[in-house]
């Protein structure tokens, strides 16, 4: 285990930052908040109407990007939420900000229920899709082989999504994306000008 730490590494002359988050999560693909965890990433971080990039992005327009995602263990309960961002240097303590307040916001408020809906439809249309396109079904039916599925449990998980609540979410994301857990490290150079 990462004792949570921040860490900053400077980089003279980079014309961009980069922020760096990642956060050890108890959990393999196949854990009962799976689903509900998925939906939670996606609507903070993940997606293209998520909650980072709305604020970060869009609103503040501090970053030129801002993400989260789950790299999901197949095989053992040792997966990983990570979050990026890129901004100018000046931008850093402002980032850093707004990074945390939204992500606290969203613990203690939780998504709406048109939050909700709307990324639940994305994220399903989304996995249909991939399902779809050759450059993500080979790598999938590699996985599958090697980790003895079918693609059954993929049908399982949509379903799983689709019978989720705006509770369970909610709770997902209470109960597993701690910012006190955070190890988060930023790059670029900060000098004063």
């Amino acid at each position: 285990v990462v004792s949570p730490v921040t860490l900053q590494l400077n980089a003279p002359d980079r014309q961009s930052a980069t922020l760096a988050v990642n956060l050890a999560l108890p959990l393999s693909d196949t854990h009962a908040d799976y689903a509900a965890l998925m939906l939670a990433n996606h609507l903070l971080g993940g997606g293209g109407d998520s909650r980072l990039w709305n604020r970060i992005r869009e609103k503040d327009g501090l970053s030129y990007s801002v993400h989260s995602s789950i790299r999901w263990n197949g095989e053992e309960p040792h997966s990983h939420w990570t979050a990026e961002a890129n901004f100018a240097p000046q931008n850093r303590d402002k980032v850093l900000a707004a990074f945390h307040e939204e992500i606290n916001r969203a613990r203690q408020e939780g998504f709406t229920q048109s939050e909700f809906e709307a990324g639940k439809r994305g994220l399903l249309s989304f996995r249909r899709l991939g399902r779809a396109q050759d450059q993500r079904l080979a790598p999938a039916w590699v996985s599958n082989l090697r980790l003895q599925r079918t693609f059954a449990l993929s049908a399982q998980v949509d379903r799983n999504l689709e019978n989720l609540t705006l509770a369970q979410v909610n709770d997902a994301l209470r109960r597993y994306i701690e910012p006190d857990k955070f190890v988060v490290g930023v790059g670029g150079d900060f000098k004063k000008p």
